[in-house]
């Protein structure tokens, strides 16, 4: 009697039930000032307790004056009775006085316009315009970036550097964030050696855990373990128990395929449960997702591929989502989703939604020469990712979607 493999999950789906899972747990959350803060999410929303700009001033070096009720003329003369700089207490003008006005200086009391310095003639203390400004010209009003009372900024945000800037701009210091998430990565197999290390026959680089690690550190995540564990089951399971007692999630990279070596599926079965194995995603196919622990406590593990290319794709397509989503972070999938020409054929459709390293070049889509998923190069040649779905051919100049690494990394 023939045995029928389930079928494989397709990545949208999954990556819901990531996202999902990831959005039931909330991060504890601590209090940074702004110089701490960068990379950080939001706990909390930011409403403004004062208005941006706090009072009108000055876009212009000019002379500010009160509009008269009768429209002035060039024959107009003003006296000037003073000079406004930016950073003093506001002055106070009279009907028919100007004063003279440097960017960024409050509008006195009584002033309503300001003329810009090139288009005023003075002699001595008295000014004419030579073009005449409309009532209200080159004045910046108070609350005109930033109402009091406005939010700014909501739950979730990923503060960069523009989002600390307005935080100051609001005279905010100290902002309620979310604690990193600790990550641990684990990679598995008796044929990986370190960098910098002799290497015999058989053996590879571990390019995986050092690529991973980079990823994680440079999305703000805190790398708290990792280790390099041979393929032998009671190591393997030592290693996610310890990783479990000081970690928010797990990634592994090797030994979620099904070969003789590949022993993660069965270790994770005795020390936690399995969610979820294999994806209908190229390259990739052997993903999984489970846990260590049976309780509340549970640590989340994702298992990624063996082969760095397929590293790559699943952490940028699988694993980061549900990474962002259990920072507490809003935007968890890519904002900008382009649609450009390919500039390939395939004829032949697959069965999983493949992701193809590519270039823009001259408005279309270029692939890598080789889509091999043990092909770390093709990460660093390629733009990004266009992806080709399941049971779809392709023809030259057929518009597919393609995210950057910038895009995913953002």
């Amino acid at each position: 009697m023939l045995c029928m493999a389930a079928p494989l999950t397709p990545v949208d789906q999954l990556v819901s039930r990531l996202i999902d899972h990831a959005r039931r747990i909330t991060p504890p959350t601590r209090i940074l000032s702004l110089t701490q803060a960068h990379g950080s999410t939001l706990a909390q929303s930011v409403i403004a307790p004062c208005h941006v700009p706090p009072l009108d001033n000055s876009a212009m070096d000019g002379y500010a004056f009160a509009y008269p009720q009768i429209p002035p003329t060039t024959d107009r003369v003003w006296p000037v009775v003073g000079c406004a700089y930016a950073g003093q207490p506001r002055a106070t003008l009279a009907a028919g006085q100007a004063m003279r006005i440097f960017t960024g200086a409050s509008i006195p009391h009584g002033a309503d316009t300001v003329v810009m310095q090139e288009e005023v003639q003075r002699e001595g203390d008295v000014i004419r315009c030579t073009a005449l400004p409309r009532q209200g010209d080159n004045i910046r009003r108070a609350g005109q970036d930033i109402q009091q009372g406005q939010q700014v900024l909501d739950v979730g945000c990923r503060l960069g550097a523009a989002e600390i800037g307005l935080l100051a701009s609001l005279g905010i210091s100290d902002v309620e964030v979310y604690q990193p998430l600790r990550v641990s990565i684990l990679s598995t197999g008796d044929e990986l050696v370190e960098a910098g290390q002799p290497l015999h026959d058989g053996q590879i680089y571990n390019s995986n855990q050092p690529m991973l690690a980079a990823l994680i550190t440079q999305l703000g995540f805190e790398l708290v373990y990792q280790r390099s564990i041979p393929d032998d089951p009671v190591q393997i399971a030592q290693a996610f128990l310890e990783a479990a007692a000081c970690s928010d999630v797990i990634l592994t990279s090797g030994g979620a395929s099904v070969g003789d070596a590949d022993h993660l599926k069965t270790v994770l079965s005795d020390i936690g449960q399995i969610e979820h194995w294999k994806v209908a995603i190229k390259p990739g196919k052997p993903f999984v997702w489970a846990q260590v622990g049976h309780d509340q406590s549970a640590v989340p593990v994702l298992g990624l591929p063996g082969n760095p290319q397929s590293v790559w794709v699943t952490f940028l397509v699988l694993a980061l989502p549900y990474l962002r989503a259990r920072q507490g972070q809003s935007q968890v999938m890519p904002s900008v989703v382009m649609h450009i020409p390919a500039g390939f054929n395939r004829g032949k459709a697959q069965g999983r939604r493949d992701y193809v390293r590519v270039q823009v070049q001259h408005g279309q889509l270029v692939p890598y020469v080789n889509q091999s998923s043990g092909v770390l190069s093709s990460a660093v040649w390629a733009d990004g990712l266009a992806w080709v779905e399941t049971g779809q051919t392709v023809q030259q100049g057929d518009p597919l979607p393609f995210v950057s690494f910038a895009q995913y990394l953002a």
